[in-house]
């Protein structure tokens, strides 16, 4: 394959310029049923463009906003990688992605099929055919579709037992250009298999750099999927995910996201829940104190006994501001759905902001759907108890905000995964002022 060019590119531009100077190079080009899906995705972006507040579902988090220089699109990466990321030691196959591109595989993958969509080429296994590109590429995703129309890297995974376990390590070096990366991550989980992924992001450097992350996830009849992922990046840098979960028969998605740093973090999320007994529960803790923390959710109930549940919980401080919208679509026929969504936000800063959006679409009798939300400062009376009980201000401050994240984690994940996820929080809270005794 010859060498991608490096033309930087503009923000009014910056997708569809690359497709137009580098299509020939991507990739898979030339293979007639992805051309073909590449070629949808980005006439699906095209009709949206580079999110900004005029569009519905970006109208707290303006993308094209943040957007201030001009970027390139990232190649391999040639050095050496340190980030060890959030999960290291727990066990599992671990696989290091950099800018998007695999970098390194780690430990054996029994019952894991591996395809480095980077190197994807005419002798792609047919399963890989069948599933990638036809989640996460519609209207309701625009930067899901730009990552499958501009995919240069990513990974392609399916599991054929239980108790499967990964962990993909995404990195994002120091370069001397800003720079932007498309990748796909495509999970197969095979009937009665199970599969616990764990995900970190982490980065360095003071450069702009946009992730643009497609994933996913086809879970068939009874197959369950445990997904951890933490996003810790730096704050210059901007961060998109799109996730798109297909659920059939009696499948179960079960999720903790977790959002602790970037100047902006977007997490677009898709819940399909196509057979009678799929079930989702989706977790979110989210701590911004400078940037923006946005998670935005559709869960589609589009067969009959389907379940959904929405747990999310965000301390915002300083400037931070954090962003959460969740639609739920219960489809005509889809009877005896149940459903709940509850939101809640801290504030510890009058100049922090957070949003809520709960929405209900509901075309069929006989469901149970509810939501909530509240929003607020810390309470002044619980406050008031502890410092009565001559513990000091700092410390209850300390107590009231662990035990409102920690709602959202306990009895969730395990206690390996619990100490990993609160070293990161105790370090963004510490960077709000508010450090947890």
């Amino acid at each position: 394959m010859t060498a991608l060019a490096l033309k930087p590119l503009s923000r009014t531009d910056l997708f569809q310029e690359d497709f137009a100077a580098n299509a020939a190079e991507l990739p898979g080009a030339g293979l007639a049923w992805l051309d073909k899906r590449r070629a949808k995705a980005l006439d699906a972006f095209a009709a949206t463009g580079v999110p900004n507040r005029r569009v519905e579902a970006w109208k707290y988090t303006d993308l094209a906003a943040a957007l201030e220089s001009p970027l390139e699109p990232a190649t391999r990466f040639q050095g050496a990688i340190h980030e060890a990321g959030a999960f290291a030691g727990i066990a599992g196959t671990r696989l290091t992605l950099v800018s998007g591109f695999l970098h390194a595989v780690d430990g054996p993958a029994q019952d894991i099929d591996i395809v480095d969509l980077g190197a994807i080429g005419a002798k792609t296994p047919d399963w890989v055919k069948d599933h990638l590109g036809l989640l996460a590429a519609g209207p309701e995703q625009p930067l899901g579709a730009a990552s499958l129309a501009l995919m240069r890297g990513g990974l392609a995974l399916r599991v054929r037992a239980s108790n499967a376990a990964l962990h993909l390590n995404f990195v994002n070096p120091a370069r001397r250009h800003d720079f932007v990366s498309h990748s796909r991550i495509l999970i197969v989980v095979e009937e009665g298999a199970s599969l616990r992924l764990l995900e970190s992001h982490g980065g360095e450097g003071t450069g702009q750099s946009l992730t643009n992350l497609g994933v996913e996830l086809n879970l068939k009849p009874g197959a369950r999927l445990e997904h951890v992922r933490l996003q810790s990046e730096s704050e210059t840098a901007l961060h998109v995910t799109s996730i798109a979960a297909a659920l059939e028969r009696n499948a179960g998605y079960r999720a903790l996201y977790a959002g602790l740093g970037a100047k902006l973090s977007r997490l677009d999320v898709v819940v399909q829940l196509n057979g009678p007994g799929a079930e989702a529960n989706l977790r979110n803790v989210s701590a911004p104190n400078a940037g923006i923390s946005d998670v935005t959710t559709v869960m589609d109930h589009a067969s009959p006994h389907t379940t959904s549940r929405q747990l999310f919980k965000s301390v915002v401080g300083g400037r931070g501001r954090s962003v959460n919208q969740g639609r739920v679509l219960v489809r005509e026929g889809a009877v005896k759905s149940d459903s709940h969504q509850l939101f809640k936000a801290l504030l510890l800063s009058p100049r922090a902001e957070a949003d809520a959006k709960p929405e209900l679409e509901i075309f069929a009798d006989d469901v149970i759907c509810g939501h909530g939300t509240a929003i607020g400062a810390l309470d002044a009376d619980a406050l008031f108890y502890l410092r009565s009980r001559g513990i000091p201000e700092a410390e209850s401050k300390g107590l009231l905000i662990r035990a409102f994240l920690e709602d959202a984690i306990e009895d969730f994940v395990d206690t390996a995964i619990h100490d990993a996820l609160w070293r990161r929080l105790d370090a963004a809270l510490t960077a709000m002022g508010q450090e947890l005794k």
